[in-house]
């Protein structure tokens, strides 16, 4: 169904999104690869989503990201945030950005959101950690009533929202098997050659045990690592200002 309808945030994204992912193949290829899977749009309707005049819906979403050979969630935040200094990240143009401090003589600094809703912006990793199932926001909507929201045991909460929507183990493939044979073939011929070579049992046992201890410290550091990031500032106590950049000129909805 098209409409002339203002877009908001997303569907803005989604639109560029669609655009600059679809830079790679022809309109024409593009709309014969969404027959192919069932969700056929002409040409013509592609060209209006990129301009941002026709609407995509969820099943449009979802075939286009098949047919982009991204996820869903690829077209709907835009490119993941990657390297860069605090101050001028590597960042989308589509990123919101607003200048905090200053007052006092103090040295200025800028923060980057990107927008979900009218009343909702987070910085772009919370964001993409949130839709990835890692950190959930909290009760954002009482954001509108109250200056900060805080959690009842929040724990408990991170728990449930990581339960209800992280995604489960990753199951061992075929190849991935394989490359656990090859890897403990390795091993073992390591410790053959360690043997031959007139190490004993107990200095091999040692070697491989420094390892392991290696990789696990390393592993963990890292994990800590990632765990102080995402309880970092979470959006649950960031205060009104920082979050609702845009209060008073909300954009249009349906």
């Amino acid at each position: 169904m098209e409409t002339t309808t203002k877009l908001g945030s997303v569907g803005q994204r989604v639109a560029k999104e669609v655009a600059r992912l679809r830079g790679r193949i022809t309109v024409r290829e593009l709309s014969t690869r969404l027959t192919k899977l069932g969700r056929p749009i002409l040409p013509s309707g592609i060209t209006k989503i990129e301009q941002g005049s026709r609407r995509v819906d969820v099943d449009d979403l979802v075939a286009l990201a098949l047919a982009l050979e991204v996820t869903p969630t690829r077209l709907l935040l835009g490119p993941p945030p990657t390297d860069g200094s605090y101050e001028n990240p590597a960042h989308d143009e589509l990123w919101e950005k607003e200048v905090f401090g200053g007052e006092d003589g103090g040295r200025p600094f800028p923060v980057w959101f990107l927008r979900l809703v009218p009343g909702f912006a987070a910085e772009p990793w919370e964001v993409w950690a949130w839709s990835l199932g890692e950190m959930p926001f909290g009760d954002i909507w009482r954001l509108a009533d109250e200056e900060r929201i805080t959690w009842d045991d929040p724990e408990r909460r991170e728990a449930e929202f990581r339960l209800e929507n992280a995604p489960p183990p990753v199951r061992v493939s075929l190849g991935h098997a394989e490359g656990v044979q090859e890897a403990m073939t390795s091993v073992d011929t390591a410790v053959q050659d360690a043997l031959d070579e007139g190490l004993t049992e107990d200095q091999v046992r040692q070697i491989v045990n420094t390892a392991m201890t290696r990789w696990r410290k390393d592993g963990n550091v890292k994990a800590q690592a990632q765990k102080r990031y995402h309880r970092h500032d979470r959006g649950a106590t960031r205060t009104r200002e920082q979050l609702d950049l845009d209060k008073g000129t909300p954009e249009e909805v349906e």
